[in-house]
């Protein structure tokens, strides 16, 4: 049975033992300062574990509001800067014309081109005999 002991909130110890963003802000200011769009982090030598860490970093990047997106691939943890275009230029007014994927989420408002016969021989035309990697 769990007892309960009525106390003063005033009582309570807030301190907190460790800093709060010891572990995400070298990260997050490592990788906005390489000015690249998407880098893959690498974690060998870290002794954290990946989900704890993909947890600490997200949360961080969005109480911070930071234009960074994490996301994980293949198994491996990735991080976009949301402020720069696709030739590492920055964007002016990221936050107003914000989308998951940054600049390439511009491309959402190309009207899409109806698929016909004319189309699909054309695209065979010029597509017929590759291959892909």
């Amino acid at each position: 049975m769990v007892k309960f002991i009525p106390i003063d909130p005033s009582e309570i110890n807030t301190d907190r033992a460790g800093r709060r963003g010891r572990v995400s802000y070298p990260i997050i200011k490592g990788f906005m300062e390489l000015n690249t769009k998407v880098s893959k982090l690498d974690l060998t030598g870290l002794d954290k574990n990946p989900m704890y860490l993909r947890s600490v970093l997200q949360t961080y990047i969005n109480s911070h509001n930071m234009p960074i997106k994490l996301f994980q691939a293949g198994g491996e943890l990735h991080m976009m800067r949301l402020d720069l275009n696709n030739q590492n230029e920055p964007i002016e007014n990221w936050q107003e014309e914000q989308t998951t994927e940054g600049a390439a989420g511009h491309e959402r408002s190309i009207p899409a081109a109806p698929i016909n016969n004319a189309e699909v021989e054309k695209r065979f035309a010029v597509e017929a005999g590759k291959t892909t990697k």
